[in-house]
């Protein structure tokens, strides 16, 4: 018997799972109720769907486990260090394909650029995350580079958010302020800027609720709490 039989044969021996029969032979019987057979697809759709859950749990931890610490080999605003997009793909990818995981984005474009990551396990469960962003029009980019580069910086933080990297100095970084805390672009500090003016408050104020000595130390994953803060007390200082 050679190799392709012996796989066939082991392939004909699997059990049948006992709910796909049972739907079988209710589907096949003439005299069936529609409404019981309907009902018994949806708890199939529940288990199969509580069963990807399950796998999807299962094939993240050993992941997790296994993903390496990402340098912080880019330099950002004020010199200051992040990991890259291409450090993140390259150094996950293996992993997340090894347990049947991939990372995709997708990109919505309107007032604002939102990034969404969404981690897909090969049974089918899928989870994911967004971040809304201002466009960098910082530098001299055009209204193209602007939602590219935006594009780009979002990839990165969901990326990171979604998987739980940890971040750190590769071998050759001299660790000049490399603390895997990743501060808010020069576009988002003009973001708050303008929403700290129209709510009547001051930078400083902003800056103690964020633990910060100025904003462009406030941390990127304060951002957006912040920015609800604020449109929060703009709308109720709109509805006096």
């Amino acid at each position: 018997m050679n190799e392709v039989t012996q796989i066939r044969h082991q392939d004909d021996q699997l059990p049948a799972d006992p709910m796909v029969s049972m739907i079988e032979r209710v589907a096949t019987d003439p005299n069936a109720d529609i409404d019981k057979l309907e009902r018994m697809l949806e708890m199939k759709e529940r288990h199969d769907a509580q069963n990807a859950k399950a796998a999807f749990s299962s094939a993240f931890a050993r992941a997790s486990a296994e993903f390496p610490t990402i340098p912080l080999n880019g330099k950002g605003h004020n010199n200051k260090p992040y990991a890259t997009l291409e450090d993140i793909t390259k150094l996950t990818r293996p992993v997340l394909s090894k347990h049947g995981l991939a990372l995709t984005f997708s990109v919505d474009v309107g007032d604002q650029v939102v990034v969404t990551a969404k981690l897909m396990h090969e049974q089918g469960h899928s989870e994911s995350t967004s971040m809304a962003l201002p466009r960098d029009t910082s530098g001299s980019k055009n209204a193209v580079q602007a939602v590219g580069s935006t594009q780009k910086y979002g990839q990165r933080y969901t990326a990171q958010a979604i998987l739980g990297l940890s971040l750190g100095m590769d071998d050759e970084d001299d660790g000049a302020g490399a603390t895997g805390r990743e501060t808010i672009t020069p576009t988002q500090i003009e973001e708050l800027r303008r929403l700290i003016e129209k709510a009547g408050v001051t930078p400083e104020t902003v800056c103690t609720a964020a633990k910060v000595a100025d904003l462009s130390s406030i941390a990127v994953a304060d951002f957006q709490p912040l920015t609800k803060k604020l449109n929060a007390t703009i709308k109720a200082k709109e509805a006096k």
